[in-house]
């Protein structure tokens, strides 16, 4: 047994609601409703007061305290209506079929029986007891055999006899029977002593369950019988429930004793009165309580439900209409088995409990602004919901998330909520653009599965720019697949936006790079270059070669932009493409002087767009020196300025490997800035030999430099003046170059001869024994060439005469080229001669003809 604490759990209901809140509300486990447009309303409560309520799964039966029973659908209309008593009806009993029904009053002795349909008729009946008759119940075989008890001081079992029906006595002498409930073989019954069982199989009572001797008059709180289930018991009174089970009795128990007994599995205490007792699933009990007032105050009625251990499951009031002035036996509780519904009866109020199913459940968080609960539940349960989805609560958290402002828990939950629901992906977009909060949701919007109408994408993007969030602009208008808005509906804005707003440079910069951008996206490549010339965006590069934009360099400077950008990229660019970007475009763009009133910065402009010049010229010369050609003039200048390689390489090959330029400017030139190397090529070319050889002795003073140029040139004169300027130098290490350097190409004693006597000479001794070296090696040469010269001869010579004496094979396939017979056959066997080209002649005559022929046609 267990005592039951019970608490003041209470419910809110728009039809029942609570005086009291907890701290934290439980969920309540039953829905109330009333049928207000029924005749319930319009022709029962405005007329009588209700006394008793009976149900069965095909309609309610109502009794009132004229005496009148009502037949009701389970809308509340009424079906039909029996005047069946002269005082108030306490008893209803309706049979398992729903044929027939029994009814009795407190106020006669009367029992009316009644069947509900024209063939059932038959069994209508209108016994008379003599006595007050205080409760009756059909058998559950009543349709068939006509069993049923009536209880007055006394339980009367009737059965249909041969002469009538058949009476008899189960049980007297403990005063009323209050309430009789029968099941199966099983009829209890309760008086003022307790509870009995009854075996209508056996004939034998099977138990007595006695009274609480400390439980208030059984007259003023009824009990309450109700068969939980074949074999279980439940006995409410007063305010304590009792769990009985009926058990067969083994074979070894005494044969006199009743074939079954029951056992008290469990006595729970509540809090109330019971007014009302009734069955749940999953071995659960549902109570009707009444609480007498409280200081002078009336309280509610209450529903328990409460588990067979004791424990409290659930705990509700009720707002009845006239509680005020009920007691606990105005109160009455019928439940419908099949469904578990429960109809709670009071004088003027007629409630329909139901348990709650997964819909309320969610309705009941959705109230109580419990969504993530109630999206789990929805989640779980989703193929018992009718009247919620996912979507719909979703939706309703989603507008309680932006009414508390919490637009960022908001943006993030709609992705699971909304899903692939464009209409209402948009509407939320809508919304969040009334709070102002657009920017918010930008980073959670679908780009695929679903794609949204375009204006969704442009509203979304104006958000950016209007709350002046630049980076979140150029974050998604370069993230966002460009197809999916309307590019000049944004581009517009943007627009308008630099136009009128004063913003930043950094802000500027990127917005027009996003206008670029967007450019690229609509197509309209030649406004986007324009736009990243501009800015230096290095993207221009792969922009014009992408799509072919070389045409749209000309003008505006975007040649020197691009140079300025990147040099190397763009001279790579330039000068691979000089079939679509022409020489004279770049050249006439860097050499143009914009008007400068600054001097110094008029100057400087001119020196960088030179040396810009310079750079691609002499990069077009590289890599073909024949483009360009016509600028090989302004090239020297270029060359003789810019170029700072080693000993100005880059200008000695442009002058060895040029033809365009005229040698005496180019020498003009390289003689004002003294580039020596350059004036003895330009003078060489230009024929002037002994002059160039004059500015590598005198000028720059390498003799061996001077030695070289007298070998390349092989000129006697070239190396006589190169010998008079050494000898006349008086520089000894003029004449030791000379002579280790000289080698074959002149005569020692000529050296030798011109050099003034008693000159010292540095290393004299060592020149003297390299020339006689390189002189002796000279002889040992030509000896040996002319060995193999003479060997090779002798060898040729032989190979010759062999070729020439060698047969050469002909047949009679070979025809005279002359006469064109055969040379070789049995009438003509004359000589032939064979040239080594293949030709054959006979000799006579055909041969002579050949000679003549050959005269004729060289005189």
């Amino acid at each position: 047994m267990a005592d039951v604490e019970v608490g003041t759990q209470q419910v809110e209901d728009p039809e029942f609601s609570s005086e009291e809140e907890d701290e934290e509300e439980v969920e309540p486990s039953l829905k109330y409703e009333r049928s207000i447009k029924s005749d319930l309303k319009d022709r029962i409560f405005p007329n009588t007061k209700i006394s008793i309520v009976s149900v069965h799964e095909k309609f309610i039966v109502l009794g009132d305290i004229n005496g009148q029973v009502f037949l009701l659908d389970h809308s509340g209309n009424i079906i039909r209506q029996i005047n069946a008593h002269k005082g108030p009806v306490t008893c209803i009993s309706i049979d398992s079929t729903g044929e027939y029904i029994a009814t009795c009053s407190r106020h006669d002795p009367n029992v009316i029986i009644k069947g509900l349909y024209k063939e059932s008729s038959e069994r209508d009946s209108s016994e008379s007891f003599r006595a007050p008759v205080y409760s009756v119940e059909l058998g559950p075989d009543f349709a068939t055999q006509g069993h049923y008890v009536v209880g007055t001081d006394r339980l009367m079992f009737n059965e249909k006899g041969f002469f009538g029906v058949k009476r008899s006595i189960l049980h007297a002498g403990e005063g009323p029977i209050w309430k009789v409930s029968w099941k199966n073989s099983f009829i209890a019954w309760a008086n003022d002593m307790g509870v009995k069982i009854f075996d209508t199989h056996s004939r034998k009572l099977i138990t007595k369950i006695a009274r609480d001797p400390k439980s208030p008059s059984p007259a003023d709180f009824h009990c309450h019988l109700c068969w939980y289930s074949d074999f279980t018991l439940l006995v409410g009174w007063a305010n304590t429930i009792k769990i009985c089970q009926v058990r067969p009795r083994t074979s070894a128990d005494s044969q006199d004793l009743p074939p079954f007994y029951v056992e008290v599995m469990n006595i729970i205490y509540l809090d109330h009165y019971i007014s009302g007792i009734g069955p749940q699933p999953g071995d659960k009990i549902i109570s009707l309580g009444y609480r007498p007032p409280q200081n002078g105050k009336p309280v509610r009625p209450c529903i328990r439900i409460t588990g067979f251990n004791g424990e409290e499951l659930s705990l509700e009031e009720l707002s009845i209409k006239g509680y005020e002035s009920c007691g606990s036996n105005d109160y009455n509780m019928s439940v419908l088995t099949y469904d578990h519904f429960v109809y709670i009866c009071a004088p003027n109020d007629l409630v329909l409990a139901k348990p709650r199913d997964m819909d309320d459940k969610v309705g009941w968080l959705k109230e109580r602004l419990r969504f993530e609960e109630a999206l789990e539940v929805v989640r779980q349960h989703e193929n018992q919901l009718r009247r919620h989805t996912f979507k719909s609560v979703g939706q309703k958290y989603l507008a309680h998330l932006r009414s508390v402002g919490q637009f960022e828990k908001c943006a993030e939950m709609c992705g699971s909520i909304l899903q692939n629901d464009a209409e209402a992906w948009q509407q939320e977009i809508m919304a969040f653009t009334n709070c102002k909060k657009l920017t918010v949701l930008c980073p959670y919007i679908p780009t695929k599965s679903p794609v949204l109408k375009s204006w969704a994408y442009e509203l979304a993007l104006s958000s950016f720019l209007s709350a002046h969030e630049f980076d979140l602009f150029d974050k998604f208008v370069r993230q966002w697949p460009p197809e999916i808005y309307g590019q000049q509906a944004v581009i517009n804005y943007l627009k308008k936006m630099l136009s009128e707003i004063k913003l930043s440079p950094a802000d500027n910069l990127s917005l027009l790079k996003c206008l670029g951008l967007l450019y690229e996206y609509q197509e309209d490549y030649v406004n986007s270059l324009y736009l990243y010339i501009k800015l230096s965006d290095p993207k221009a590069f792969a922009l014009i070669d992408r799509y072919n934009l070389f045409a749209s360099l000309e003008g505006d400077d975007k040649i020197l932009r691009l140079l300025t950008l990147n040099e190397e990229k763009a001279i790579d660019l330039y000068i691979n493409n000089t079939d679509k970007i022409p020489v004279s475009m770049v050249v006439n763009d860097l050499k143009k002087n914009k008007d400068n009133k600054d001097k110094k910065l008029k100057s400087a402009e001119i020196e960088r767009r030179t040396k810009l010049l310079y750079k691609y010229l002499d990069s077009l010369f590289q890599l073909d020196p024949e483009i360009g050609f016509e600028y090989h003039e302004d090239m020297i200048g270029l060359y003789a300025e810019h170029d700072t390689s080693p000993g100005k390489s880059k200008l000695m090959r442009f002058l060895r490997e040029s033809t365009s330029y005229p040698i005496d400017k180019a020498y003009e030139i390289c003689a004002k800035r003294k580039f020596y190397e350059a004036q003895v090529y330009l003078l060489t070319q230009m024929g002037r030999p002994i002059q160039a050889l004059s500015l590598l002795v005198d000028e720059i003073g390498d003799i061996t430099a001077a030695i070289e140029f007298c070998k390349e040139q092989d000129d006697k004169e070239l190396w006589d003046s190169l010998l008079r300027k050494a000898t006349e130098s008086n520089k000894s290490s003029y004449i030791t170059g000379l002579l280790q350097n000289i080698g074959t190409h002149i005569n020692p004693k000529d050296l030798i001869a011109r050099i003034p006597n008693g000159q010292k000479i540095d290393g004299l001794r060592d020149s003297l024994v390299k020339i006689l070296c390189d002189y002796k090696l000279q002889i040992h040469l030509n000896e040996g060439c002319k060995r193999v010269f003479v060997n090779d001869t002798v060898s040729l010579s032989r190979k010759m005469r062999a070729l020439a004496r060698r047969g050469v094979h002909i047949d009679e396939e070979n025809n005279c080229q002359i006469c064109k017979n055969m040379v070789i056959s049995d009438r003509d066997s004359s000589d032939v001669t064979v040239f080594f080209c293949g030709h054959v002649f006979h000799n006579e005559p055909c041969l002579e003809r050949l000679g003549k022929k050959l005269l004729h046609f060289l005189s």
